[in-house]
């Protein structure tokens, strides 16, 4: 994990350097689509027998640059994220919850070249706030009746969750039309279940996939 995020910052000094003419003012403003697939999971504490949970993601972007190597790109979207669990090897299924977000990504983005094929990175904060979840439940299970609750058919509330995103790929920039293929990383930074509400002292996001992006310009 410390690995990853010393490459994520020092990655854009790496861009940097290898672009001479970063400070050549463009004025470039693209609007698009996307669709993700990512592969989530819940990091716990204490740990737990996790297994990632597939979620898709739809979202609508907005793409700026004032220069060549650096801009900014905004995406809103609809998110399914969640996570497998193994309880007891000795249950005949998995528990799994699915929980569907709106969510606001906002990425600094860096990029080389000048041609068609341009490698890019791009990195930033994301705010979700949560529309609904369901979970399934082995029927094995039975809940405590003393003590502090699992989160096994626990109700949580509503709780804005927020993290990072980074994203390492490409654009394909022909003409007016931007074609965008990165993988990405999440990692969130707060807790989704409360402290002191369940046995859970710690629940946050992780999640690792890929994102494709169609981008159109406006303007000249």
């Amino acid at each position: 994990m410390n690995r990853l995020l010393i490459v994520l910052f020092l990655l854009p000094c790496f861009l940097s350097a290898q672009q001479p003419d970063s400070t050549e003012v463009i004025n470039r403003l693209q609007f698009g689509v996307g669709f993700g697939v990512m592969q989530h999971e819940v990091d716990f504490t204490p740990n737990a027998d996790v297994e990632p949970l597939s979620g898709n993601s739809f979202n609508l972007g907005l793409r700026y640059f004032d220069n060549k190597l650096v801009g900014f790109q905004a995406e809103l979207s609809y998110s399914q994220a969640g996570w497998i669990e193994t309880i007891d090897t000795t249950f005949a299924g998995q528990y799994q919850r699915q929980t569907d977000y709106i969510e606001l990504l906002i990425l600094t983005q860096f990029s080389i070249g000048r041609g068609v094929f341009q490698p890019m990175f791009q990195a930033g904060p994301y705010l979700s706030f949560p529309l609904s979840s369901t979970e399934e439940i082995p029927t094995e299970y039975v809940a405590p009746t003393e003590g502090t609750p699992d989160y096994y058919g626990f109700d949580i509330p509503f709780r804005p969750n927020y993290g990072l995103q980074g994203g390492l790929g490409f654009n394909l920039e022909l003409g007016k039309l931007t074609i965008q293929l990165e993988g990405r990383y999440l990692i969130g930074f707060n807790d989704l279940i409360k402290t002191g509400d369940t046995v859970a002292s710690t629940s946050r996001r992780a999640g690792v996939g890929g994102h494709l992006g169609m981008f159109w310009a406006v303007g000249d």
